[in-house]
């Protein structure tokens, strides 16, 4: 049985992984010919919101009334927007999406004054927060694809998702000793340190590859080991919200890996991570 289900995680894995391939390949023709990315930025729409839709539902269920579609919307909105700006090469992008984040804060927040229920007003606008708050963090990638191009984000993306898969795949071995248990049972101590040493390896071999010479060895180990902490709280962060939630799985999307959510919840706090401490060390 647990032979099954890793063997599983490992095909829908490798199918994610070669998706994600498919979005470098091209994006890299697009690059070769002077044409900003656009692939990656549809993949990541692909999986942000869906993630949105599941944590309306996710929060709505833990008591605080989150509406999916608004939310979704305005997700949209966000990711559209960041690509345009990016796009257009206009000045001061950073400050044009600050500006765009919060005028599609004020739609929202407007729209759910027309709501009579005083009683669930804090928490209906805590919901559509938390959700705007995730889609601008995700939105990080789609700074790092323009920044460095795809290939950077491909190595930054699989370097966090190594930390899940080693993680896994080590605290099923010889996971002993929990690591959160009242958020998140299975998961072990072991297993975080064997989620550690991937993302190290990985992110190492893969930056050595699509990095460019832009960062030495010894900052890709910090990036690294930066992303991979930063994924397994986000990772337990959302764990905590289905918990409180009743939730077992955000969704269905892929077998062994859940809904949207579950597949995004390791890079909504590491991408922005990565791609701050990139652009700081950047030589």
């Amino acid at each position: 049985m647990i032979e099954s289900r890793i063997a599983k995680r490992l095909l829908f894995g490798s199918l994610l992984v070669g998706m994600l391939g498919l979005g470098l390949w091209f994006d890299r023709g697009r690059a070769q010919r002077g044409a900003p990315p656009i692939a990656a930025s549809l993949m990541i729409a692909a999986f942000t919101l869906p993630a949105l839709a599941e944590l309306a539902r996710i929060l709505t269920a833990a008591g605080l009334p989150t509406p999916a579609r608004p939310l979704v919307a305005a997700g949209f909105v966000l990711l559209a927007g960041k690509t345009v700006l990016r796009m257009q090469a206009v000045r001061a992008p950073g400050a044009w999406f600050v500006a765009l984040a919060v005028a599609t804060l004020v739609v929202l927040a407007a729209w759910q004054l027309r709501d009579r229920d005083l009683k669930t007003g804090a928490a209906r606008a805590a919901g559509l927060v938390l959700g705007l708050v995730l889609a601008v963090l995700l939105s990080s990638m789609v700074d790092v694809s323009f920044d460095w191009s795809t290939d950077v984000l491909f190595a930054l993306v699989l370097t966090a998702k190594a930390g899940d898969s080693g993680a896994y795949l080590v605290g099923k071995a010889m996971g002993r000793h929990k690591l959160i248990e009242h958020v998140s049972p299975k998961k072990t101590v072991e297993g975080a340190i064997g989620g550690l040493l991937a993302s190290l390896a990985v992110g190492a071999w893969l930056f050595s590859v699509f990095g460019g010479g832009r960062w030495t060895t010894v900052q890709i180990v910090f990036v690294a080991g930066a992303v991979n902490v930063a994924g397994q709280v986000g990772d337990l962060y959302e764990s905590l919200w289905k918990r409180a939630g009743g939730v077992k799985d955000s969704g269905q999307l892929l077998p062994e890996f859940g809904g949207a959510l579950d597949i995004v919840d390791s890079l909504f706090l590491a991408m922005p991570v990565g791609w701050g401490l990139l652009a700081a060390l950047q030589g």
